[in-house]
């Protein structure tokens, strides 16, 4: 078979190779215009055909697996283990709070050299816009679909749902009461791939319809009632976003669907979790055996356990399939002295043999390579900092990285459709005054106009910092060299904005000066207040 595939891959032999001496012709060695020819039959001594497939040695890598991902089987037991399993519930917990915590909040940052507007003269327009934005998000009558939770749990759900079942879809509602969208959203599961055929020219994969060059143009969704109901991902007439799918981990260039995040270690964290079950049962049957007498000779017994009770008697247990059995039990006075044993009896004290003692450092490493196969530092996903300053700080550099990377994605991909619905609707409805963002918005050769105006940031909580004199020193010095703004430096170190700080401070001292100035005026003396007064 290998001779068949290497004659057949090999092609036509080859022209002579004429390969250059490195001696002179003086020094009796052959001539450079002379040098012998070689062909690949002279060479096949030290020449062999080989593939190369990835292995060292024919079986090295094992059987070559082609995947066809069946995503109804991994969101079932991804969802199972989420409810069994400890280190699965704790695991997406960890993400969730530290990625998502109580909500990423927007910042406004239109740019105003591209609309024409003087430098910092949106900067009123930013903070109103932030505000009436967090005022729709904090009302779940106003942003929630099924008024129960507010734009920060809404992002907490939907960061949940599509890490346990790989994608959620997010549904725009417009609320004909206020002329605001509403955020519904939709389990991945329930996207599945209807009996009758799409339109033409799309296909449907995985309950997702797409055009003839591969984008996504609508949605198939089950109902309660079993039939299927379509979901366009643009409005026909508005052209306005209303749904699209938001993956929870990577994915390969032409996936279709998000896997769950617990796919990779499905079978890991099920092991671990009967090894850890396993492991307690043991420990508990092992201490419910207190002592037994060992009978080294065939004699008549002396019971010297129940015989020196202070009380005896039988317990009767029905077990699970209706039998009943009859237990001695007895109770002793502490420090129970056994005598007159009969020759040959001897108490042994039952040991709890049999128990893994090596389970803990067995489930620290298991814990420690699912951490770093979803790069997650081992200490942050144990909450364990038992190294020195510098080993932890380096750990929550390290995941401030992942952090920085995932709220990137997630407030592109979720947070700012969302706002940018609400922007288009709010300046619809003339509440907020945007010159220019309707027409551009309309007009595709306007992009540059309409992304100045719909352009955002979204930040996350900040992280508590171990040592917070060491790091505001560190960015005052970042600040005087000019490396940082203090813009930047605020939302890093504090999470807050440095303009709306200016303007707290200020009101602060204000109130302070204010508060302060009876007693500054008791402590004067007249000769000084006719001297100001002066």
């Amino acid at each position: 078979m290998w001779k068949w595939l290497r004659e057949l891959f090999r092609g036509p032999e080859p022209e002579p190779l004429a390969l250059p001496s490195t001696s002179d012709s003086g020094t009796g060695g052959v001539a450079r215009d002379e040098a012998p020819t070689y062909t690949m039959s002279s060479l096949a001594p030290f020449v062999r055909n080989a593939f190369h497939d990835g292995e060292k040695y024919p079986g090295g890598f094992g059987t070559t697996e082609i995947f066809e991902t069946d995503y109804w089987t991994l969101r079932a037991r991804s969802a199972q283990l989420f409810r069994q399993n400890l280190y699965a519930r704790g695991f997406l917990r960890r993400l969730i709070t530290n990625e998502i915590n109580t909500g990423l909040h927007l910042e406004a940052i239109p740019e105003e050299p591209i609309l024409g507007l003087e430098k910092d003269s949106l900067s009123e327009w930013t903070e109103m816009v932030e505000t009436r934005f967090e005022l729709w998000g904090e009302d779940p009558e106003l942003c929630d679909h099924r008024a129960r939770h507010a734009f920060g749990t809404l992002q907490q759900v939907a960061r949940l749902e599509a890490l346990a079942s790989g994608d959620v879809l997010v549904v725009m509602r417009q609320d004909q009461r206020t002329g605001l969208p509403r955020i519904q959203l939709i389990s991945g599961s329930a996207v599945q791939t209807p009996v009758e055929r799409p339109r033409s020219g799309n296909r449907i994969e995985h309950g997702v319809e797409l055009d003839g060059v591969g984008r996504q143009v609508a949605y198939w969704v089950v109902q309660r009632d079993g039939s299927m109901k379509r979901l366009p991902a643009i409005g026909e007439k508005s052209g306005r976003r209303l749904a699209w799918l938001h993956y929870g981990t990577d994915m390969r260039l032409d996936d279709v669907r998000g896997e769950p995040i617990l796919s990779l270690i499905l079978q890991s964290l099920r092991e671990i979790d009967r090894y850890r079950d396993s492991t307690q049962r043991k420990a508990l049957v092992n201490s419910m055996v207190a002592m037994f007498v060992k009978k080294a000779e065939a004699k008549p017994g002396t019971a010297p356990i129940t015989g020196g009770a202070v009380r005896r008697g039988t317990q009767t247990a029905t077990g699970a399939d209706g039998t009943e059995r009859s237990f001695n039990v007895a109770e002793h006075y502490p420090g129970v002295v056994f005598d007159e044993l009969q020759h040959g009896e001897e108490p042994h004290a039952f040991t709890a043999q049999g128990t893994t003692e090596g389970f803990g450092e067995f489930e620290r490493v298991i814990v420690s390579a699912i951490a770093w196969a979803n790069e997650i530092p081992p200490e942050i996903l144990w909450l364990a900092f038992s190294n020195n300053y510098s080993a932890s700080q380096a750990a929550i550099n390290e995941f401030k990285m992942y952090l920085n990377r995932r709220r990137t994605i997630f407030g592109r991909e979720f947070c700012h459709p969302i706002y940018v619905e609400w922007l288009l609707s709010e300046t619809l409805m003339g509440r907020i005054e945007a010159p220019g963002l309707l027409s551009a918005w309309r007009d595709r050769s306007r992009y540059a106009e309409f992304g100045a105006w719909k352009r955002s940031d979204w930040s996350g909580h900040i992280k508590p910092s171990t040592d917070i004199f060491k790091q505001a020193r560190g960015y005052r010095m970042l600040v005087e060299d000019g490396f940082i703004t203090r813009d930047r430096a605020a939302r890093e170190l504090t999470g807050t904005k440095f303009s709306k700080n200016v303007k707290g401070l200020r009101r602060e001292n204000e109130m302070l000066f204010e508060a302060v100035a009876p007693m500054n005026e008791a402590q004067t003396t007249p000769a000084e207040q006719e001297r100001e007064a002066a």
